[in-house]
């Protein structure tokens, strides 16, 4: 998903009824995560769970 239309997906706010943004409302969709080396991107929700 490109930058621009996470931004949009963002701005159109949940419950929306554009593409993505009701599937992937979570803060780490979107986000960088360094593991080691390893720069990955988290572009959607597989699962979520309870602590």
């Amino acid at each position: 998903m490109s930058l621009l239309q996470s931004a949009l997906d963002f701005l159109a706010g949940p419950g929306s009824l554009g593409g993505a943004a009701g599937r992937d409302q979570s803060d780490f969709v979107g986000q960088t995560v360094e593991l080691g080396e390893l720069r990955l991107r988290v572009r959607r929700v597989l699962a979520e769970g309870e602590a």
